[in-house]
């Protein structure tokens, strides 16, 4: 069965690697975890920091779905923005009777 590791695990072996300059051989012997895994863990950690390691079935987003987050928002600021004119107008054509 393949072993997994939690979050805060793999933050502190991707700090202790990059911030305190412990080596990727040391850790992998210490903790009898393969260097590759290391790697990767230390990668992912250069690349989003805090929000690394997002864990099972919780992907992080990539480039296209910040796209279409993106353009989703646009249209409904858009559409937020066109319903409170109308509120307005409606606001002053109600009061104006």
């Amino acid at each position: 069965m393949r072993k997994t590791y939690d979050r805060e695990f793999k933050l502190k072996i991707s700090q202790d690697i990059l911030e305190k300059k412990i080596t990727t051989k040391r850790i992998a012997e210490e903790y009898n975890i393969s260097r590759p895994t290391i790697s990767r863990w230390v990668s992912e950690y250069r690349r989003y920091e805090k929000n690394a390691f997002a864990g099972q079935g919780k992907r992080l987003p990539d480039k296209a779905d910040f796209y279409i987050f993106e353009q989703e928002n646009k249209r409904l600021t858009e559409e937020n923005d066109i319903l409170k004119k109308f509120y307005t107008f409606v606001k002053q054509k109600s009061s104006s009777f």
